[in-house]
């Protein structure tokens, strides 16, 4: 077997909560819209809008793609929150079980560790999570493919292309965040195996260096800087336009931002080849 998809079998299997939350989110989900549709009284109990069109001459029910949408937002900041929960334990959990030395007898090269768990935190985790929106989005197509005429509230109007093509949107455009969420991740996996706690040392950090850089150094840029790549990966994922959201964050800082990231790596190298 290649060596690339055992280790991502092995992070599959050891960070679990990755695939548990988003099923059990899916399955409650399923129950709630079959409990909705069950209900006979559901067109005179739930108050929907009416939408029309600039010129007033077509109108439809927007429930459907709102129930679209907020299925996409909600997704993405879910992967965001269990790619933030996953680097700055994975190399940890490897040093409080005592594993490490089992992976580092094995032909294997740190780099390589460090790659898998980069592609399954920021490339793999948001395909799992999309689970639940081309979910949502095949629901409500058969809704209105089945049941159109007896639950109007839920029409779309789209197809089943639609379905493949929202769920590739959401895919890339989760990957872009991934792309912004590098650096934070190699900065995580570096700190997580020196402290116990990593994410909590990063958060107070954030705020005790914007702290002291405003009241010491009589200066806010390093406060915008943060500000600004903190905001970039929710930018990328509700900005209509993913480009403008790095335009936003300007090339000084995308430059620094990176920097950051590939120092982080390196440390993160230079800390998994010794014990503690």
């Amino acid at each position: 077997m290649n060596p690339y998809f055992y280790m991502l079998e092995k992070e599959w299997l050891e960070h679990k909560v990755i695939t548990r939350i988003p099923l059990v989110l899916l399955v409650c989900g399923v129950l709630l819209l079959l409990s909705i549709l069950m209900n006979s009284t559901i067109q005179s109990n739930v108050t929907y809008e009416l939408t029309y069109d600039v010129n007033g001459f077509e109108s439809g029910y927007e429930l459907g793609k709102q129930l679209s949408g907020l299925a996409f937002g909600f997704t993405g900041f879910l992967s965001m929150l269990l790619t933030s929960l996953y680097f700055p334990k994975t190399l940890r959990k490897e040093r409080q079980e005592g594993s490490v030395m089992f992976w580092r007898s094995m032909p294997v090269s740190d780099m390589t560790t460090h790659l898998v768990k980069l592609g399954f935190g920021l490339l793999l985790t948001p395909i799992i999570c999309s689970m639940l929106v081309v979910s949502a989005d095949f629901l409500m197509w058969l809704i209105n493919l089945v049941m159109s005429e007896k639950f109007p509230l839920f029409f779309t109007g789209e197809s089943i292309l639609y379905v493949f093509t929202h769920w590739f949107e959401f895919i890339g455009r989760m990957w872009l965040v991934g792309l912004a969420l590098l650096p934070l991740a190699t900065l995580a996996m570096a700190i997580s195996q020196k402290v116990n706690s990593p994410l909590l040392v990063m958060v107070i950090g954030f705020y005790v260096i914007k702290l002291l850089s405003t009241n010491l150094l009589g200066t806010y840029a390093v406060s915008h800087f943060l500000q600004a790549v903190t905001v970039l990966p929710f930018d990328l994922l509700i900005e209509g336009n993913p480009l403008v959201a790095f335009a936003n964050v300007g090339t000084v800082n995308l430059v620094i931002y990176f920097a950051l990231g590939v120092l982080g790596l390196l440390a993160s190298l230079r800390l998994s080849r010794s014990v503690d």
